[in-house]
């Protein structure tokens, strides 16, 4: 630890006698990937990184962070962040690894530190499934209370539709588990805007019955991404709502980061999944295959533990920069958007996605929250490599994109997909976000816990 760290907190450094490397100060050899976020084109500056063993070093950390006028930021895994953590400590709740699961309650209870392919692995076999989404690192915590949406939202809902209950230290020190009868606001605005309210430590959530699974990838040249993306979002139409489909166009850029062996070169591919086995799933999946070549097919019989591994996301933090609205998709805009992507201006975006909503997620949530229904019928998102030199070029890239998509789509998107400095405002109505920062000031009046978003 710097000196200069050392004279301006000095609670946190009593407390750094005890804790060791569990608590690191800029300086430290460990710092850098200490503080490093998933995204690693964001580059936050926190005061110090801790690591807290248990829930006493957490309220020991509280209380040196509040007396050395600091907050604190909890980020599980470096999901969502968003800005540069100034004045605040950067907490990983790494040690938190609960993990029990009830297949007769059909319940599940997770630590804050559990990373969603470990629930799915403790799910293999039992005919049951958890709220997940594409990928296995991904802290299962972090996705439910920021809504998340998953492979079964046409099913359920948004993940948070799912929290029954939290595990939470609160700004006053105490540590309890929480649920709507003890505290109905404030389950209301963590199912879709938690972070902010205090450092949850577990939650407990339903499962889901899932006796049969079946799911898998179509791979496409990437000369129809076109079409093959108009069939998707025909296919949503009138596809079970038991089956989810993203679709999604990729071209590697012509950049040293890339791999020589793929710069330049495209494929659009759909992942989809459904829970069972229908016939109308089928017929959708056999209406999208007729719109291409298809050059790969994994479609088939799954398990719990395979829902991760549909979707081949990286498994390690890299530097991005990313783009999404909802928007009410046909044919015609499909095409603006696909010729935007394709043109000079749209060559430094990486991945054009779309993703089909609907079925629950246009419905009310079974628990009151936050994360709400979901009017529009697709989410368009589109991403380019983070590094400096696209910086600019993706920025006019996402509006060209943006200004393609025109009347299909909104000024909203959903909160998991939000850019880093956009607040709950860009996922949410004003008065629902309004709501949530009233309850902020009544849990955490003196603003001690700051999560990734504004309430703005």
């Amino acid at each position: 630890m710097t000196d200069a760290a050392r004279s301006a907190h000095p609670a946190l450094d009593a407390l750094a006698e005890r804790l060791g490397d569990r608590l690191l100060f800029p300086g430290d050899p460990a710092w850098d990937a200490a503080r490093a976020p998933w995204n690693l084109a964001i580059d936050q500056h926190p005061a110090a990184v801790a690591s807290p063993a248990d829930v006493a070093e957490l309220q020991e950390l509280l209380a040196a962070a509040r007396a050395d006028g600091l907050q604190l930021a909890v980020q599980p895994s470096g999901h969502g962040a968003s800005g540069t953590l100034d004045g605040a400590v950067l907490v990983r709740t790494g040690a938190f690894d609960l993990l029990e699961i009830d297949p007769d309650a059909r319940v599940a209870r997770i630590g804050a530190g559990v990373q969603m392919g470990r629930v799915l692995e403790a799910l293999a076999g039992t005919g049951l499934v958890a709220m997940s989404g594409s990928s296995a690192v991904v802290n299962a915590t972090a996705f439910t209370l920021n809504g998340g949406h998953a492979w079964f939202a046409r099913s359920f809902g948004f993940g948070s539709s799912s929290l029954r209950a939290v595990e939470l230290l609160t700004a006053d020190g105490r540590h309890r588990w929480l649920r709507d009868a003890d505290a109905p606001e404030l389950l209301w605005a963590l199912r879709g805007a938690g972070g902010a309210f205090g450092v949850v430590t577990a939650i407990e959530v339903d499962l889901h019955e899932a006796p049969v699974l079946t799911g898998g990838r179509l791979v496409f040249d990437g000369a129809d991404a076109a079409a093959v993306l108009r069939a998707t979002v025909a296919a949503g139409r009138t596809a079970p709502e038991t089956l989810a489909l993203h679709a999604t166009a990729v071209r590697i850029p012509d950049v040293p980061e890339a791999p020589a062996e793929l710069r330049g070169k495209s494929f659009v591919s759909v992942e989809s999944v459904e829970l069972g086995d229908s016939p109308s799933a089928r017929d959708a999946l056999d209406r999208i295959r007729g719109a291409g070549t298809v050059i790969a097919d994994t479609w088939g019989a799954i398990d719990a533990p395979a829902l991760t591994a549909i979707a081949e996301e990286p498994t390690d933090p890299s530097p991005g920069f990313g783009w999404s609205a909802l928007a009410d998709l046909d044919e015609a805009s499909v095409d603006r958007l696909v010729a935007a992507w394709q043109s000079p201006e749209g060559r430094p975006v990486m991945g054009l996605a779309l993703r089909v909503l609907g079925g629950a997620l246009a419905q009310p949530p079974p628990r009151p929250a936050i994360a709400g229904a979901v009017s529009e019928a697709h989410i368009v998102s589109a991403h380019a490599m983070g590094v400096p030199a696209l910086a600019e070029p993706a920025a006019r890239a996402f509006e060209a994109l943006d200004a393609a998509l025109g009347v299909a789509g909104s000024d909203r998107t959903l909160c998991t997909f939000l850019a880093p400095g956009a607040g709950y405002s860009g996922a949410y109505a004003e008065s629902d976000v309004a709501r949530a920062a009233r309850i902020k000031v009544t849990v955490d009046p003196e603003n001690v816990f700051r999560g990734n978003r504004d309430f703005a």
